[in-house]
């Protein structure tokens, strides 16, 4: 019920570019793909390195819990309470003022999207790992598996739905985060959220319509990959029942 109403008026208006003149104000296909691109590129560098910083804060903050790892962990989830756009600004300071060869550039984008969205795969990751018994991981170290085997061969594929899970969160925010990517992005780089803004900025429906449909596709094909995990989840939670019934 939720996909009708945006979906229904992103159409109504297509439809009504592609019948009137408004069609001479969209977008042509090749510039949508290279939109499309663009957001799927910034968003899936933050998806990767946001899950790749979260997998030591979440195992840290599980395995072996202090005052450290915990300050460490609550940390991440500063950023996600601020504002895009205050995030973006204190970037536009430091980087015209201190990093003037940094400043547009895609890393420092990329780095607005994992201090605003980092929280999101430590919960994922750390919720995961706290349904994985150690007990499991003892078993394993205790038939002469190393530590990081044992995280490879054990904990690593029971958690990667939390890891998966975590990922397509950071990807199905940042591709549509607005204020960091507009005052942020490399010169020329645009994306699909920046046009669908542009276009609505001058009344370009129509045109914001075509924008806004590949993003609807984007985010529905990433939501209903994430709705998948559903069933991997349940079967990590089972694993410590699982266990305790053959020990």
């Amino acid at each position: 019920g939720a996909l009708v109403l945006p979906l229904g008026v992103t159409l109504f208006w297509l439809w009504r570019g592609l019948l009137g003149s408004g069609l001479s104000e969209m977008a042509s296909l090749p510039k949508l793909m290279e939109l499309a691109w663009h957001s799927i590129w910034a968003a899936g560098l933050a998806a990767a390195i946001a899950t790749l910083c979260a997998l030591p804060i979440a195992l840290l903050s599980v395995r072996f819990p202090s005052r450290l790892t915990t300050a460490i962990e609550r940390c991440t989830y500063i950023g996600f309470g601020l504002p895009g756009i205050v995030v973006a600004l204190s970037l536009v300071f430091w980087g015209a003022n201190y990093l003037p060869w940094l400043y547009q550039k895609l890393p420092i984008l990329v780095f607005a999207y994992l201090v605003m969205f980092l929280s999101q795969p430590v919960g994922t990751i750390r919720g995961s790992l706290l349904q994985v018994n150690p007990q499991l991981e003892e078993s394993a170290r205790s038939l002469g598996r190393t530590p990081w085997q044992t995280w490879t061969e054990i904990t690593l594929p029971l958690v990667s739905p939390g890891v998966l899970s975590g990922a397509l969160l950071v990807f199905l925010t940042a591709i549509k985060e607005l204020p960091a990517t507009l005052l942020l992005a490399p010169i020329g780089f645009n994306t699909l959220a920046v046009h669908i803004w542009k276009a609505t900025e001058n009344v370009s429906y129509s045109d914001a319509a075509a924008g806004a449909l590949v993003m609807l596709v984007i985010s529905i094909s990433s939501t209903l990959l994430l709705l998948s995990q559903s069933s991997l989840r349940e079967l990590v939670a089972e694993a410590p029942v699982l266990f305790k019934e053959v020990d």
